[in-house]
C-alpha cells in the first residue's frame, strides 16, 4: 500500500525508467496506490506555472494530468491528517530540524493512512518519526 510523493507523478509523467519499473511492479501486485492531494496540487501547479502563458499547450498538459492522476486515489487532507502534521512540525522544530509544509502534509497522510511513501527525496521524510518510506 503506497503514497507516492510528487516526485514519482513527475518521473512517470517524463517515462522515467526507474519510475516506470516501480509502476510496473505495483501492477503486478495489484497494490493500493494514492497521492496525497499535496501531491495533485504540486504536479497540477508546476503545469500551470510551465504553460499558463499557452493555454492551448495548457490545455493539452492539463488533460494528460489528469488522466494520470486518476491512477491514483486522492487523499483528502483532514482534520486527522491536520493534527498529525502539527504534532510532526512541533517535533521536528524542537529538535531544530525544518521539513515543508508540504511534505509534512504528505507524512501525515501516509501516517494516517499507513501507507509507505514512494519518493526519491528520501531526505525529506527520514526525520519523520513512523513514516515508512521506500525508493524507486
Amino acid at each position: 500500500m503506497y503514497l507516492f510523493d510528487t516526485d514519482f507523478i513527475i518521473s512517470l509523467s517524463k517515462s522515467s525508467k526507474d519510475a516506470k519499473i516501480f509502476a510496473q511492479k505495483v501492477d503486478r501486485e495489484h497494490a493500493y496506490c494514492a497521492i496525497s492531494v499535496i501531491s495533485a496540487y504540486e504536479y497540477l501547479m508546476g503545469i500551470y506555472y510551465l504553460y499558463i502563458d499557452d493555454s492551448d499547450k495548457l490545455r493539452e498538459k492539463l488533460r494528460k494530468a489528469e488522466a494520470a492522476l486518476k491512477r491514483f486515489d486522492i487523499l483528502p487532507c483532514t482534520y486527522e491528517i491536520a493534527k498529525k502534521t502539527a504534532e510532526i512540525d512541533a517535533y521536528l522544530t524542537r529538535q531544530g530540524q525544518t521539513v515543508e509544509l508540504a511534505d509534512l502534509i504528505i507524512a501525515a497522510t501516509a501516517i494516517i493512512h499507513n501507507l509507505t511513501i514512494v519518493t526519491k527525496n528520501v531526505r525529506h521524510f527520514s526525520r519523520i518519526p513512523k513514516v515508512q518510506v521506500i525508493t524507486y
